[in-house]
């Protein structure tokens, strides 16, 4: 038992990335690929989003937690570690470095390749704006039930219509954390991908009770399955209600077993409906799993039960440098999602990943930085990795299309060595395809870097 507690220990600590509580700001993210290239961004970074006069960002959220107010943890501000078992929505505000920040100077400094010192989000405020009707069961509290009104919601929906109105991208996208953060840090990270998506369409984060405790893994594995129930009644009520085109999904490490649970779950609800009739009930579009912390038999299994008909196209990104998924294995004695890799499949599986337009597995081992610290945050660190994402969620490109490679007969996407040149082509065919234009030049209105 010793030995079983040491190992958890250590797999809490690689897992969680460092050795204390989660804090309650990030560190934005290195400025993608794309910044770097000196190009026209993926969107309208100078879009005014933010609250007048200061750099705050009004972030979506969406979380079954339970409320900081039902908990006794003090520690947690907002919502804590704890199950809510209710979908609650509403939003955030996101504040951008210094308080006395500008917004021009905000998403200037955000833009920078090399910055000068760290940049920090922080969650500066809260809004909730009601709670999912579909989300409440017999299980509920009577007296919890008898408060439920589906008008606040409506709310939400009315703030998501307004920012798809008012963008060209009629998308969602929805991001969905891992183990052990507290509920800022999805909403944190949701906003600096909006950030670099030009706050194109309406971002959302998804924010299921992790615990933000260091040996929270056994329990946040449990939780994260039992929350697909929740993130499905998110996906249903957009699908309902609003006319989002596509519902895009960015799912990260034990945060995978959420997603990939609900599409599961999705799957077999729509058994008997034919391709065409799931895809315009779900309106899912890309759905991306980064280091997914899944076991490959259970992933197996979701694929035959027909998962592959719930999305448009499902992306695996994985790493053979993942220290963290490579401890997961060692506990759970089976190897991971996140570490698919060339040399593991063997032919029919080769087959069937080539024979299968909607499925792309991607190797990020020869991506920039894709093995800082333990290996397992590449998504975040690799500026060559982030674009490659966002790229996805812009434009839905398929791989061969944004620069990626094969070698031999493996099904297996890699990054070339001219990875970037090869990118600045791939951004300005799909700012060619968005203008009309020919793809070949793509008009400078402003500087990227100073």
């Amino acid at each position: 038992m010793k030995l079983i507690s040491r190992v958890v220990c250590v797999a809490a600590m690689l897992l969680s990335g460092c050795a204390g509580d989660p804090p309650r700001y990030l560190d934005l993210m290195p400025a993608p690929a794309v910044y770097e290239q000196g190009e026209t961004p993926l969107g309208r970074t100078d879009a005014r989003v933010a609250s007048a006069g200061s750099g705050a960002l009004d972030m979506l959220y969406a979380t079954n937690r339970a409320p900081a107010a039902l908990s006794d943890d003090e520690d947690e501000p907002y919502y804590s570690g704890e199950r809510g078992y209710l979908v609650r929505v509403g939003k955030a505000d996101i504040s951008f470095g210094d308080s006395d920040i500008t917004w021009d100077e905000a998403r200037r400094i955000s833009l920078l390749k090399n910055r000068p010192g760290s940049f920090p989000l922080q969650v500066s405020g809260v809004r909730e704006a009601g709670i999912l009707a579909s989300s409440v069961s017999v299980f509920t509290p009577a007296d919890v039930a008898a408060t439920v009104d589906d008008r606040p919601a409506h709310e939400f929906v009315r703030e998501i219509e307004a920012r798809l109105a008012r963008s060209p991208v009629k998308d969602i996208f929805i991001y969905v954390h891992g183990y052990k953060v507290n509920f800022e840090n999805p909403l944190l990270v949701a906003s600096e991908m909006w950030h670099f998506l030009g706050y194109e369409g309406a971002f959302i984060a998804f924010s299921w009770p992790s615990t933000p405790a260091r040996l929270a893994y056994m329990k946040d594995i449990e939780t994260a399955r039992v929350s697909a129930w929740g993130l499905r009644r998110l996906l249903e009520f957009l699908a309902r209600e609003t006319s989002a085109e596509r519902i895009h999904i960015v799912g990260y490490s034990a945060g995978t077993r959420v997603v990939l649970t609900t599409l599961y779950e999705l799957a077999l609800l729509q058994q008997c409906n034919s391709e065409t009739t799931v895809s315009g009930t779900t309106r899912l579009g890309n759905v991306i799993l980064v280091g997914s912390d899944v076991d490959t038999g259970a992933f197996a299994s979701y694929i035959i039960d027909g998962l592959l008909r719930v999305q448009d196209h499902l992306t695996l990104y994985t790493s053979p440098s993942d220290k963290a998924l490579h401890l997961s294995e060692k506990i759970f004695a089976h190897r991971r999602v996140g570490e698919i890799l060339p040399g593991t499949l063997d032919q029919r599986m080769r087959e069937f990943a080539a024979s299968s337009p909607g499925l792309a597995l991607i190797d990020v081992a020869d991506a920039d930085h894709f093995d800082d610290g333990n290996g397992h945050g590449y998504f975040r660190k690799s500026p060559w990795v982030s674009s490659d994402i966002l790229m996805t969620l812009r434009y839905g490109l398929a791989p061969a299309e944004r620069g990626l490679e094969q070698r031999g007969d493996s099904p297996v996407w890699r990054f070339p060595d001219d990875y970037l040149s090869r990118f600045e082509t791939a951004l300005a065919q799909a700012h060619g395809a968005r203008d009309g234009s020919d793809g070949q030049t793509i008009p400078r209105t402003e500087p990227v870097f100073d």
